[in-house]
């Protein structure tokens, strides 16, 4: 008999960070970002995507040395249960209302460049099915697939790119510092909210072996995210012009329209396109999800947890069933309650994306309101999320972390040994 993956395999390497972390913020950014920033700042919005990306890196750095002693979810532990709830019911709806944007993105963009109208529900159950069957598969095997398909989707990217340097117009990405200078603070603020997303870092540290690596994982996805933003906005200039570009709704997309490959081998070039956008955007989808059904399944599963040190301590003193017993009794209800508190989840992401299909004026509002309301939340909350303070000295603090480490062996012994019965 096998364990459930949802919880066994929970730990990722810097590498499978760097690569699934940029696919996650390539995809939105640059589908969304380029008609945005053109909007406010037309030719100075490269100069923008530049400030709104080093502001980006600047908040990384922060957050490394914030949390250099305790993760996020040490801090939130460690919270009073009020505030503590409070704080991830917070960040639950906020992932989980970008999972039902992407859900729209995704339905949208399908019926429209690739299956026409009509095929709505058949698209919504399938990436409701695809999403909740990565979930359970588990977080390590989840970005496993992305690990794979992360050279497979960019260089066919690459390449198009360099194929639509041939139908740049320089004069398009002149005259420069034209915009005025609200205009230009917009561009670069929308620019740095997008390119924040590398902030993911609070929220995934806990999975990662070694947080250098970590960190030097996710500053290398910044970086790439960055530098692909200002090659296609650079593109997209020369393309289309300011006002044309400003205008379209998916201008990356749009591209393969006027990317003429060499042979004409591709009679759909512009499912090329729509294919990688697809799996960069199922994978900020899933990372939207896994992080909605964590911070909600920490307040289901937190009375659980305290029940489970109540029972070993009555174990420990002779009196009920032993220890192991316990735990995976309870592991098995945890595990249980998270397949179920997923595919609710994602039902309700889906529904709000099929709620947002066809309405794309509320769509727009809605976005931009989570924007400018509810993502800057999100990036100030860890600040203020200290825990307690604790007067302790250093033997102590020493004892404490020799302690943590035994017992963390004593569990790896334990899920060793059960995974042998098994």
């Amino acid at each position: 008999m096998q364990e459930p993956y949802f919880m066994n395999n929970q730990k990722i390497s810097a590498r499978q960070v760097k690569r699934t972390l940029t696919l996650e913020l390539l995809g939105i950014s640059t589908l969304l970002l380029p008609s945005l920033v053109a909007t406010d700042s037309g030719v100075d919005g490269f100069f923008a995507l530049t400030a709104g990306g080093g502001g980006a890196w600047l908040l990384l750095k922060f957050w490394q040395k914030h949390f250099r002693q305790q993760n996020f979810s040490q801090r939130l532990e460690q919270m009073s249960g009020c505030v503590r709830v409070c704080i991830q019911v917070i960040y639950g709806m906020g992932f989980l209302g970008l999972a039902g944007f992407v859900f729209y993105v995704m339905a949208a963009l399908m019926e429209q460049q690739l299956l026409g109208n009509g095929w709505e529900p058949m698209i919504l159950l399938t990436l409701a099915a695809a999403a909740f069957f990565g979930l359970v598969r588990g977080l390590e095997s989840r970005v496993r697939v992305y690990e794979v398909l992360y050279w497979f989707l960019l260089i066919p990217l690459l390449v198009i790119l360099v194929i639509a340097c041939a139908g740049i117009e320089p004069n398009a990405w002149t005259p420069v510092a034209a915009s005025t200078l609200p205009n230009f603070i917009k561009s670069s603020y929308v620019s740095f909210l997008f390119f924040s997303g590398a902030s993911l870092y609070v929220l995934f540290l806990k999975s990662c072996q070694k947080k250098e690596q970590a960190y030097a994982g996710t500053r290398h996805a910044l970086l790439v995210v960055l530098g692909l933003n200002l090659v296609i906005y650079l593109i997209l200039l020369g393309v289309f012009r300011t006002e044309l570009l400003a205008h379209r709704r998916w201008p990356v997309i749009d591209l393969m329209a006027v990317v003429k490959l060499p042979g004409n081998f591709l009679e759909r070039q512009d499912a090329l396109m729509v294919g990688i956008w697809f799996f960069c955007l199922f994978a900020f989808l899933d990372s939207m999800l896994y992080y909605a059904v964590d911070f909600f399944a920490g307040i289901l599963c937190f009375r659980s947890n305290r029940s489970i040190q109540a029972k070993e301590k009555k174990a420990e003193s002779g009196i009920g069933p032993r220890t192991e017993q316990v735990e995976m009794t309870a592991e098995n209800k945890t595990n249980t309650k998270k397949i179920v508190l997923t595919a609710v989840l994602v039902c309700a992401a889906a529904c709000i994306g099929s709620f947002l299909l066809h309405r794309e004026a509320a769509a727009q509002r809605i976005f931009h309101g989570y924007l400018y309301g509810v993502l800057p939340l999100l990036l100030i909350l860890p600040v203020f999320c200290g825990g307690r303070k604790q007067n302790r000295s250093e033997s102590e603090a020493e004892a404490e972390s020799k302690n943590r480490s035994e017992s963390e062996a004593i569990a790896e012994m334990k899920h060793s040994r059960r995974q042998r019965n098994f």
